[in-house]
């Protein structure tokens, strides 16, 4: 083969080879092509700033150790984020929070005006702030009121709902301890005469009981129970009724004297419709000064329900 030969198949396989090149197989040539120019964009599209707009992101304000808020702020913003998308969609509002820093503020109301520099941005676990800022605060401004704590002890004011029998009444409640100490913002605290129990339910009770590990319960939430809970004694009897009677029994502790008496007592209603003047005697026991006082007498199946409420004479 000559020279001249070896160079025209030479010029020949390089014509080939550059049809191939350029001409050959174009489906896998533009689908390579699509997949490097997706690539590249996705890269370069994760980098490229971009915005993110959070809703009702949690506000928190860090506050001097002896103050509290007395007024309510709004606890929720809405926050605007910049940085790359990758950061930004890893960021979800439930795992945001702001914070403020009041902790040398003094007594006293104030607008305090949020702007990323004097807030703190809180990013959930395994997210970085680096590349994240705050572009903007909505609302920039929150009204605050500032009071001091303070601690008062309040008498306990036991809830009662229901309606009793016929027949029964309600004599009183009584709170143990009689005291509670609750603890808040200073005109909340002095706000609030006495400290409210949960309710306690009656129904058809006919006889008195104690109600144990009864909560406090304030409705102003500003203010905390320090002592939680308290036993109730709930009094509950027969409706009481009063009777006069004549001519009853009456003498001196000794027994020198002896005489009638008109006197009027109270008791529970079944027993005192069923009085008889025959039924009570009156004592009376004289003091080293002369006066009397009068006693009554009770048959043993009365002991304790019936009362003297005055005696006619008086003396």
């Amino acid at each position: 083969m000559t020279l001249r030969d070896i160079e025209r198949d030479a010029v020949q396989m390089g014509r080939r080879w550059l049809y191939d090149l350029l001409f050959a197989d174009w489906g896998v040539k533009l689908l390579a092509l699509a997949i490097t120019l997706g690539l590249w964009l996705a890269v370069t599209g994760q980098r490229v700033p971009t915005t993110a707009r959070l809703r009702k992101v949690p506000l928190f304000f860090v506050l001097p150790s002896d103050m509290e808020i007395s007024n309510e702020p709004r606890d929720e913003v809405d926050l605007t984020l910049r940085g790359s998308k990758r950061v930004l969609d890893a960021i979800k509002v439930n795992d945001v929070s702001l914070s403020y820093d009041a902790s040398s503020y003094k007594p006293g109301e104030r607008v305090v005006q949020l702007s990323p520099g004097n807030i703190t941005l809180q990013l959930p676990d395994g997210v970085t702030s680096e590349g994240v800022t705050i572009e903007r605060i909505e609302p920039g401004g929150v009204p605050l009121r500032l009071e001091p704590r303070v601690e008062r002890t309040l008498e306990v004011e036991p809830r009662l709902e229901g309606k009793l029998p016929e027949g029964y009444e309600l004599f009183g409640a009584q709170s143990l301890p009689a005291r509670v100490r609750v603890r808040g913002p200073e005109s909340h605290v002095n706000a609030l005469a006495k400290a409210p129990t949960e309710t306690i339910l009656l129904g058809d009770r006919r006889e008195s009981f104690t109600a144990t590990q009864i909560a406090i319960d304030i409705e102003d939430r500003k203010l905390v129970a320090l002592d939680t809970v308290v036993d109730v004694i709930v009094k509950i009897g027969e409706t009481q009724a009063t009777k006069r009677l004549s001519d009853v029994a009456a003498r001196t502790a000794d027994g020198a004297r002896q005489t009638r008496l008109t006197i009027e007592v109270r008791g529970a209603r079944s027993v005192i419709e069923s009085l008889r003047a025959a039924d009570l005697t009156v004592v009376l026991e004289t003091a080293a000064d002369g006066t009397s006082t009068p006693r009554l007498v009770l048959p043993p199946n009365l002991g304790g329900r019936i009362e003297l409420v005055s005696t006619s004479p008086a003396n």
